[in-house]
């Protein structure tokens, strides 16, 4: 018990000659909870805590501006005008504010608010502003720190759409990647990210196509993806979509910007064979035909420039040229062909096009049957040489 009481009576002690060593306390609060550059008649009030039993007169307190910081009211030394917060303003060049003369009572207090500017060229950063209080031929010295924030933004790094297929075409489903990084010198508290599309036919994946960050520090990069579907009957063109930031950095300011972003779709064609027709519908040999090939587009974009080659024995127009030819669309290829000798004739028709994804050439197999020409029938011929035989014979009989 003795050895604990010894020791509450030695922190005591402490206590009280640090109590004594520290003549003041001196608080500070500053008018805004940031500063930032080119703020204007910031007000720091400055309060001065006489921690002693004894009074003071003649005290005076002065704060020792530096850069970024100046005084708000010009240099005077004039009391008692309606410009002066109660404190004085030296007028050597220097800018230092000082308080005019004040007393301070056993363990009372004197409140002082002073004005001050930041340079608009302030770079992001902590200073320190130091201040003296005199006092009977002695001084009090200390600082007081202010945080000044720079600039608050948000660069989209990257913006990307990507399908799980080579393109982005009508009917699919992709993705666009975001990545976003905090490039200014505030923190941000939180940012909400949302992408709207501008055309009916995007749909997001998701009913609410919306992302939300919450602290993120300078320099911090954070990415992101939202799905979309893209409608089976749309256009292929460039499609935009907004993408709306909203965030609010530290010092509680919030922002609203609005971002561009383009999503190319393209269309594929697809080139096949619908339907063969052949007139006369059966095919002779060594007879002239007329060969019908039915090419339909059963892609997600339209063909341009398509021609058709039919390579075989066959001799003849082998070649036709359709022109373009839309999505889910057709055109008739028409082949004049000579005649050949009978059986199956195999073919190969090369389509050849363009679409939005380059050019293309598919080639399709096809076999052309020819019949047989028919042979002479013998029976009429009968029929007319026992007519013959019959007349000749009856001619003798009539005749004898």
């Amino acid at each position: 018990m003795k050895i604990n009481y010894i020791f509450v009576l030695l922190v005591m002690l402490v206590l009280a000659a640090n109590t004594r060593a520290q003549p003041f306390d001196v608080t500070t609060v500053v008018s805004v909870p940031h500063l930032s550059s080119g703020d204007r008649n910031i007000g720091i009030e400055f309060n001065v805590q006489n921690n002693q039993d004894t009074s003071y007169s003649n005290v005076r307190a002065f704060l020792f501006l530096q850069y970024p910081f100046s005084a708000s009211i010009p240099p005077n030394n004039k009391l008692g005008e309606l410009s002066n917060p109660g404190y004085l303003i030296s007028s050597g060049g220097s800018g230092n504010e000082y308080t005019q003369y004040f007393s301070l009572i056993p363990f009372g207090s004197h409140r002082t608010v002073f004005k001050i500017d930041v340079d608009r060229n302030a770079k992001y950063g902590t200073y320190d502003l130091p201040y003296a209080i005199y006092y009977d031929n002695k001084e009090f010295r200390g600082k007081i720190t202010l945080e000044i924030k720079g600039d608050t933004l948000i660069e989209i790094k990257k913006a990307s759409a990507e399908s799980k297929d080579l393109y982005i075409e009508p009917g699919g489903i992709f993705k666009i990647n975001l990545v976003i990084e905090n490039v200014g010198d505030n923190e941000i508290k939180w940012l909400k990210i949302k992408l709207m599309p501008k055309d009916r036919e995007l749909v997001p994946m998701l009913s609410d196509s919306e992302i939300i960050f919450k602290d993120l520090p300078q320099g911090l990069t954070n990415s992101t993806e939202m799905w979309f579907s893209i409608d089976r009957d749309a256009t292929a063109k460039n499609y935009a979509l907004d993408l709306v930031l909203n965030y609010m950095d530290e010092r509680g300011i919030e922002y609203n910007e609005t971002r561009l972003i383009g999503v190319t779709v393209v269309g594929r064609a697809n080139m096949d064979i619908a339907k063969k027709t052949l007139e006369p519908a059966r095919a002779i040999e060594n007879q002239p035909f007329t060969l019908t090939m039915k090419i339909e587009n059963t892609g997600t974009g339209d063909a341009k420039g398509v021609t058709v080659n039919l390579e075989s024995k066959l001799k003849g127009d082998t070649l036709a040229s359709l022109g373009e030819i839309k999505k889910d669309d057709y055109s008739n290829a028409i082949f004049s062909l000579d005649g050949a000798g009978s059986g199956n004739q195999e073919a190969v028709l090369k389509i050849s096009y363009e679409d939005d994804t380059g050019k293309h050439e598919v080639e399709k197999n096809v076999i052309l049957i020819i019949n047989p020409a028919e042979s002479q029938n013998p029976f009429p011929l009968l029929i007319i040489a026992f007519v013959v035989i019959a007349a000749v014979f009856m001619w003798k009989r009539r005749k004898h």
